[in-house]
């Protein structure tokens, strides 16, 4: 991935000469900048490649955005420029989605490396684990053990959440051995995620 699709930068319009909110979209005159599509979720929010983002920095990006890409602006400009408005809007929200939560985050950054780092092997207990956890959940659980489990969820994810933050400390440092670490509390939050969406009611992912 280049420097150009990976960094945050400041984007002007060819155009309109307008500095621009997003770089696939000028807000000002409608423009829309396709051959961009390829930067990455951070380079599009303008954000720095780092794992650690004050989640403030999330929130006010967002809502910038939100203010300046709003489709209700171009209903009236036609129907062309609505509807890059859309997608303009669309694309916000999945790079969004890939950045804010933390690891998602790292499974972002964890894409973006230049050499790919493969799936860990998980170990057989924490599968069998997950396994009969998974079992209970779609039986259906309430009362006190619906409330353990909820415990066990959000105490598991974070230690995650935590290791996640150290191990990009190291990683950031210079550390590149420790990518496969990430990989490792990745691939584990997607089952404690899951288990927390199912006790939520929620589908898993």
């Amino acid at each position: 991935m280049t420097t150009y699709s990976t960094t945050a930068q400041a984007h002007r319009c060819d155009e309109c000469n307008a500095d621009m909110a997003f770089p696939l979209f000028c807000d000002a005159c409608g423009t829309d900048y396709p051959e961009r599509r390829g930067m990455s979720a951070f380079g599009l929010l303008g954000l720095p490649v780092s794992f650690d983002i004050d989640p403030a920095v999330f929130d006010q990006r967002e809502l910038l955005l939100a203010q300046r890409l709003h489709p209700d602006r171009w209903q009236n400009r036609g129907a062309r420029l609505h509807k890059q408005a859309l997608m303009a809007q669309s694309a916000v929200n999945e790079a969004l989605g890939k950045v804010t939560d933390p690891f998602l985050r790292a499974e972002t950054l964890l894409d973006m490396q230049e050499v790919e780092v493969p799936s860990s092997k998980l170990p057989t207990p924490f599968l069998l684990e997950q396994l009969e956890l998974q079992e209970e959940l779609e039986v259906g659980v309430e009362g006190p053990r619906k409330r353990e489990l909820k415990q066990q969820v959000r105490e598991a994810l974070r230690e995650l959440r935590e290791s996640l933050t150290s191990t990009w400390s190291a990683i950031e440092a210079g550390d590149a051995t420790r990518l496969t670490d990430v990989r490792d509390a990745v691939d584990r939050s997607r089952y404690w995620r899951n288990a927390d969406r199912a006790l939520r009611g929620r589908a898993p992912q």
